[in-house]
């Protein structure tokens, strides 16, 4: 499954781990890739992760024109731990995220791109936490339904996550300084983090894939 946002230059592949396994397989994963796989001991995050790399390196090369094999794709990462291509190879940006059954790679023109990805539950025993919503998010939330409230929690939710992203600030991002305006597709960045002023645009899709239905958010600067 693939999306593309034609302003923007980017676009997103998304697929069942088992599918890319059995389609890419384990070849064209580094040294590196294998030594972190082989520190996660949940059976499910270990699959999406090796899926997830092997997706990325593909979409990478297709992004390079086949320039760059897969395998010889290598990464490092920024002051924050964001993981960025290594220089010396095509600087294409991406992300990269997985949810229950589905990974996701997001690639752009950059330099910031951001993906989250979230498995909306029919069913849910809790409400949305709101602690990390501002107050104008959580007015906008309050106007949803019950039964709306946790789907409309995950547009917020995916969005910041994929701003926090692209600014590459990981834990070190206080969520309450951004600020998601769902209906406009745009949020409020803390003032010196952006070239062009303090918003980042996103765009937010509810996708479905084999019966699973996710929402996902990717932000672009």
């Amino acid at each position: 499954m693939a999306i593309a946002a034609d302003d923007t230059g980017w676009s997103v592949a998304c697929a069942r781990p088992g599918d890319v396994l059995r389609r890419l397989g384990k070849c064209t994963l580094d040294e590196a890739d294998h030594a972190r796989a082989a520190g996660i001991s949940d059976e499910t995050r270990h699959e999406h992760f090796i899926a997830g790399r092997a997706l990325l390196r593909q979409r990478l090369s297709e992004q390079a024109g086949d320039t760059v094999q897969p395998a010889s794709w290598q990464f490092v990462h920024g002051a924050c731990g964001k993981p960025l291509v290594k220089p010396g190879l095509p600087q294409i940006p991406f992300s990269i995220s997985h949810a229950a059954g589905l990974v996701a790679v997001a690639t752009g023109p950059g330099p910031q791109i951001g993906i989250d990805l979230e498995h909306v539950t029919d069913i849910r025993t809790t409400g949305p936490v709101q602690d990390q919503l501002t107050p104008r998010e959580q007015a906008w939330l309050q106007r949803h339904s019950d039964a709306d409230r946790w789907a409309a929690f995950l547009q917020l939710w995916t969005a910041k996550e994929a701003v926090s992203k692209a600014l590459g600030l990981g834990c070190g991002l206080d969520f309450h300084d951004i600020e998601i305006d769902v209906p406009a597709g745009r949020a409020r960045c803390p003032g010196g983090l952006l070239d062009t002023g303090d918003y980042m645009n996103f765009e937010r899709h509810t996708i479905t894939a084999h019966g699973a239905a996710y929402c996902l958010s990717v932000a672009c600067h």
